[in-house]
């Protein structure tokens, strides 16, 4: 393994580990923001939001998320719509992963007990004070976990954007592999890299979210 080799290996990784950081971020935003907003919709009294919900969610969740890349990235400017890879990357993975977020929401909605609803309505609260004051917050603290194991799954996607011309951290340790020869090195990294950042980054905001979002009930159990 030579100097040049190694030193090429080394800022690839870096540019890669980077890249994948960026993307996964961007793209956790799309996908808690768009997965909120279309599990609502899901539950929504009005047939029309919720029908497109449910059109939503089952077209993304039921084609592959590559083809759906693919499409973004090279149909659409057949249409006269191009995006840069960065939009495509961002905007596709989470779009995608907001379809089970939105599932996730609509279950711990469903979940929260009905007395909470009944004295909403009791209250005359409308639906979207009910939601925002009542009902949101309680099935936020049941929803978390399940987002936290969802967002790790979008970490481990991002290896696709590699097929619209990104190069991530899974390629970047695939170039660096080839140029010392080194497969069992390199691809280690790619391994424990993955490993470190849901570990080191993903689990433990999700675990403070839950802490953040679980206070106030506390106070009230103790009470």
């Amino acid at each position: 393994m030579n100097e040049f080799a190694l030193g090429f290996s080394v800022a690839a990784l870096a540019r890669g580990v980077a890249i994948t950081l960026i993307v996964t971020l961007g793209a956790s935003v799309v996908a808690i923001v768009l997965g909120l907003i279309v599990g609502l919709m899901r539950v929504s009294p009005r047939w029309p939001l919720r029908w497109f919900g449910i059109a939503y969610i089952e077209f993304l969740r039921g084609t592959s998320m590559l083809v759906q890349l693919y499409w973004w990235f090279f149909v659409l400017p057949i249409f006269g719509v191009a995006l840069s890879p960065w939009t495509v990357a961002i905007f596709g993975i989470g779009m995608t992963v907001s379809s089970y977020g939105a599932e996730l929401v609509r279950a711990a909605l469903q979940a929260v007990d009905r007395s909470q609803y009944e004295a909403s309505i009791a209250l005359n609260f409308s639906w979207l004070s009910m939601m925002r004051r009542i009902v949101l917050p309680q099935a936020i603290r049941a929803m978390l976990p399940a987002w936290g194991t969802l967002l790790i799954e979008l970490l481990k996607g991002t290896s696709l954007i590699f097929f619209i011309t990104i190069t991530e951290l899974t390629t970047a340790s695939k170039l660096a592999a080839d140029a010392t020869g080194n497969y069992l090195l390199f691809f280690a990294v790619a391994l424990f890299g993955y490993y470190v950042i849901a570990r080191a980054l993903i689990t433990p905001f999700v675990r403070w979210l839950e802490r953040r979002f679980s206070r106030g009930f506390v106070r009230e159990a103790l009470a």
